[in-house]
């Protein structure tokens, strides 16, 4: 249930090229430390680019947060998103339930996130293809911290059972 699909450095690696050979038109995306470092609402610039070429090819892209609207909405105000607030993941019910109200076929969605024990099994538990990136800064909030302690030797285990789950630089990177 933790086992990511693949794992990339940052989810700016996403091309849409990649995205249209696997039918992908939707991006579900966890905010902190993904998107945007966890303790700031600045976001590189290289990101607003990313975010502009996935609108313009048709590819939505939705911030997936257990934050509250209003953090999220003033976090993210000026970037084409969409919003699923207080997702309450690890569980995937918020999810599953966006997906079916906005009638978005399951199977055409790609949930990436910075953390295994709760986007990834979030993601997973959804039946989503699912992407683990690295996440932006190298701290973390405090409710955050227990969960790469116990995520980091999960992640080892599971690298050293199957040898394809690596740093990618890539969705179609087949190394």
């Amino acid at each position: 249930m933790f086992k990511p699909d693949i794992m990339l450095d940052k989810i700016t690696d996403i091309e849409v090229s990649d995205l249209k050979k696997l039918n992908i038109t939707t991006i579900m995306t966890d905010l902190d430390n993904t998107l945007l470092p966890w303790n700031s609402n600045k976001y590189d610039l290289s990101l607003r680019k990313w975010l502009n070429q996935m609108a313009q090819n048709g590819i939505e892209v939705m911030i997936v947060s257990n934050n509250s609207y209003d953090r999220v909405e003033k976090a993210v105000k000026e970037l084409p998103v969409s919003i699923v607030a207080r997702a309450v993941k690890p569980l995937p019910f918020v999810i599953m339930n966006h997906i079916k109200e906005e009638k978005i076929d399951p199977e055409h969605v790609l949930f990436v996130g910075d953390q295994v024990m709760t986007d990834v099994l979030a993601g997973n538990m959804a039946k989503l293809t699912t992407v683990l990136v690295k996440p932006l800064v190298n701290t973390d909030a405090k409710k955050t911290r227990v969960n790469r302690f116990f995520e980091r030797p999960i992640l080892k285990i599971m690298q050293m059972r199957d040898k394809n789950l690596y740093w990618k630089d890539s969705l179609n990177d087949r190394k």
